[in-house]
């Protein structure tokens, strides 16, 4: 893996504060006992390659966002876990690759806040996986423009566009005399829960 010099300072700076933050959080069994997440803990701590440091600081901003929210949301995420069995699997494997495969360091941040979402009730565990999907491929400004704007607003801006191929927006075509053939993008199905998640919990 190549690093640019010019971009040195940054990128040490984002992996020893990932490393500070994962290792202030290590007295937080709860969180460790949640088992993907004690896995993924485990990789961190076996492999010091640059891949693995990248991974320990996405790791920690979700951890730490975790961390922040009372312990009873930390409960509900455990029995939700450790009671739902195969489903479990999904989710936790889930959450895993994902984590790995993001290239913007404030989406942890919502995967985090989506995973409460799911152990409150909000989001079922297959919309949970499916916004996982959509965030990864989507770019974060376009999904901070989309939460960030009402419903039926902006049917024609470029982020309403580029959400497409995430799946959180769909193409329409107006139909009344004025807009006939003109081109709109509205929420998805997928969109709205994401939308629902946010107003449940702010995202970001």
């Amino acid at each position: 893996m190549s690093i640019k010099t010019s971009d040195r300072p940054v990128l040490e700076a984002t992996l020893e504060s990932g490393e500070v933050v994962l290792d202030a959080l290590r007295i937080v069994d709860v969180l460790a006992d949640i088992p993907f997440i004690g896995t993924a803990i485990k990789i961190c701590r076996a492999n010091d390659a640059i891949r693995q440091r990248i991974y320990t600081a996405k790791l920690a901003k979700f951890i730490n966002d975790l961390s922040s929210v009372p312990q009873s949301d930390i409960e509900k995420i455990r029995l939700t876990i450790n009671s739902s069995g195969d489903e479990a699997r999904r989710v936790g494997e889930t959450v895993l690759m994902i984590l790995e495969q993001v290239t913007d360091m404030d989406k942890p941040v919502v995967l985090a806040r989506l995973l409460l979402c799911y152990a409150e009730g909000v989001i079922s565990s297959v919309e949970l996986r499916r916004l996982y999907q959509a965030i990864n491929s989507a770019f974060m400004d376009d999904i901070k423009e989309f939460l960030a704007a009402p419903a039926l607003d902006n049917r024609q801006a470029a982020w309403m566009e580029n959400l497409v191929s995430a799946g959180l927006s769909k193409m329409a075509v107006g139909k009344t005399y004025d807009s006939d053939g003109e081109i709109y993008f509205d929420s998805s199905p997928l969109g709205e829960r994401l939308r629902v998640a946010h107003c449940h919990r702010s995202l970001i």
